[in-house]
């Protein structure tokens, strides 16, 4: 119980020029109660609502943006592996991002994608109907590894997807601000009168364990 590791990422901006610094990446045991600097290198920026429910086989994952690559549209997944303490990258397809925007998730202990159309100006149309897809990744890591596992829509008045829960439901944030889902099965909308600040809403998945942190 006593091997619960924390990793923080602090990003660091010049106040004269507001230029940004080069992140630190810290390391906390819990068992010490303290945290450590490392030397590791951030090697892509962190990317918008993406730090839910990604954790697999004991790295934790994010949507980020290359720094390297002089392409503003290189997108990839960041992997942090807890035990080794080092940071890996996926590259996301381009056929997977042409034209639509892309969310981190998990789909049956995969990788998986939301992908849905790109919205104007950011913001979807109240009411617009749009659709989404749900693509998992297998373990070769290749392009052609990513797979279309279900279709879902057109939906209207959704401004976002936010997180899926097994295989059955997808969890979305209403043009309203309201946690709305759909079941991937029969496509039901289940309406929660949960409401939030539009685009601030984040669902986290809670897994039951009989550890302990205290």
């Amino acid at each position: 119980m006593n091997a619960y590791k924390v990793v923080r990422i602090v990003g660091l901006v010049y106040k004269e020029t507001v230029r940004n610094l080069p992140s630190v990446v810290q390391i906390c045991m819990l068992r010490s109660g303290s945290w450590r600097d490392t030397e590791l290198v951030l090697p892509a920026r962190i990317l918008g609502h993406s730090w839910l429910n990604t954790y697999i086989n004991e790295t934790f994952n994010w949507l980020a943006r290359d720094f390297g690559s002089g392409r503003i549209n290189e997108i990839m997944i960041l992997s942090f592996h807890m035990s080794d303490e080092v940071f890996e990258t996926i590259k996301i397809p381009y056929f997977l991002r042409e034209g639509h925007d892309v969310s981190l998730a998990l789909w049956n202990g995969s990788f998986a994608l939301i992908r849905s159309p790109f919205k104007r100006g950011g913001i979807r149309v109240p009411n617009t109907p749009t659709y989404f897809e749900i693509w998992a990744m297998n373990q070769s890591r290749l392009e052609e590894a990513w797979v279309k596992q279900v279709a879902v829509g057109p939906i209207a008045g959704v401004e976002r997807p936010l997180a899926i829960l097994g295989i059955d439901k997808l969890f979305l944030e209403s043009s309203e601000g309201e946690l709305i889902s759909c079941d991937l099965r029969t496509q039901e909308i289940r309406n929660y009168q949960i409401y939030g600040r539009i685009r601030s809403m984040q669902v986290g998945i809670y897994n039951e364990s009989l550890a302990s942190v205290e």
